[in-house]
C-alpha cells in the first residue's frame, strides 16, 4: 500500500513538473510577441522602382528677393505625383509631375522689366525630381521645371499675351534635409534641422525671346534653432482615406506641421509656413496596398 501511495505521489509530481515546463515554454514563447504587438516605433520604409504618391497641393505661396530680382507665385499644385523611379545607389530617384495653376510676378532687375501672369493647367508641365536617401529618407537633392504657355503682361505692354515660359530651378543641399527621423515614437525626442546651404539655380527663358539669362538665388538657412518632435500617432482622413499617422512638428512656431502614415511609407498630409513660402497639401492616391 505504502508503494502504491509513493507510486501516486511521483506520478502526480511528475504531471506538475510537466505542467510547469509547459507554462514556462509558452511564457517564454509568447514572449516575444508581446514585446513587438506593444512597440510603436515605425522604422524607415523600403521604396520600390514604381511606387507613387498623388498629392493636391492646395494653396501655396512662394517670394524671392535676390539682388533687386523678384519672383512671386500664388496657386496651386494638382495630381502632383511622386514615383520612385531609381533605387540602384545610395539613395532613391523620385520623380514629381503637376498640373500648375497659379498667377505670378516677375521682376528682373538686370533688365529693368517686369512681368505679371496666370499659369493655365491645361497648358502648363511641372516635371523635376527629388532625391532621398535611402537610410533615413533625408533629402539631399531637389529640382523643377514648369514649361507651357502663359497669359502674362510685359511692361510697359498693357495688354495680356499669350506667350511660351521656361523655369528651371535646381537645389542642391551641402547637408541633407532630416524632415523625418526614423524610427518615428511617442514623443521622440526632438530633432534639430542642420545648418544647411541651399543654392537655388533659376532660369527663366523664352519670353519672346527677351529674358534668356540665370537667376541665382544663394540662400543660407540657418536652421539650428528650428527642431522638430514626434507627438504621437492619431486617426488622419485625407482623400485616399483614413489612416493612422504620426504627428511631427516643429517645436517653436507653426512652420511645419504633417502626417506620416507607416500603412503607405510617406507623408499623407502637411502645412509649412517658413515665412518666404506657404503651402497645405494632402494625399489623393497612391498604389502602395494599405
Amino acid at each position: 500500500m505504502n508503494i502504491l501511495k509513493k507510486r501516486i505521489v511521483s506520478y502526480l509530481i511528475f504531471l506538475l513538473l510537466i505542467f510547469n515546463t509547459v507554462i514556462v515554454a509558452q511564457a517564454i514563447t509568447d514572449e516575444p510577441k508581446n514585446i513587438d504587438s506593444t512597440s510603436f516605433d515605425d522604422d524607415v520604409p523600403t521604396w520600390n522602382v514604381g511606387d507613387s504618391w498623388t498629392y493636391n497641393i492646395n494653396d501655396f505661396t512662394y517670394e524671392r528677393n535676390d539682388a533687386g530680382n523678384r519672383f512671386y507665385v500664388d496657386g496651386k499644385i494638382n495630381n502632383l505625383k511622386w514615383t520612385v523611379s531609381d533605387t540602384s545607389g545610395s539613395t532613391y530617384e523620385v520623380d514629381i509631375s503637376g498640373k500648375l495653376d497659379a498667377s505670378y510676378e516677375i521682376y528682373f532687375a538686370a533688365a529693368g522689366l517686369s512681368v505679371t501672369g496666370s499659369f493655365n493647367p491645361a497648358m502648363t508641365r511641372l516635371r523635376g525630381s527629388i532625391n532621398f536617401e535611402k537610410t533615413n529618407l533625408q533629402i539631399t537633392s531637389f529640382n523643377a521645371n514648369i514649361v507651357g504657355i502663359t497669359s502674362a503682361v510685359i511692361s510697359p505692354i498693357p495688354i495680356p499675351i499669350p506667350i511660351p515660359f521656361k523655369m528651371t530651378v535646381d537645389g542642391s543641399l551641402d547637408t541633407p534635409l532630416p524632415f523625418l527621423d526614423f524610427p518615428l515614437a511617442d514623443w521622440k525626442l526632438p530633432w534639430a534641422l542642420p545648418e544647411i546651404n541651399v543654392v537655388l539655380d533659376t532660369k527663366f527663358g523664352g519670353i519672346l525671346g527677351l529674358i534668356s539669362f540665370p537667376v541665382t538665388f544663394n540662400t543660407h538657412y540657418t536652421w539650428t534653432p528650428l527642431a522638430f518632435w514626434c507627438l504621437g500617432q492619431q486617426s488622419v482622413t485625407v482623400p485616399e482615406g483614413t489612416f493612422d499617422a504620426w504627428e511631427i512638428s516643429s517645436i517653436i512656431g507653426d512652420y511645419f506641421e504633417y502626417f506620416y502614415a507607416p500603412d503607405v511609407g510617406n507623408i499623407i498630409k502637411i502645412n509649412v509656413d517658413i515665412g518666404i513660402a506657404k503651402a497645405s497639401g494632402e494625399l489623393i492616391a497612391t498604389n502602395i496596398p494599405h
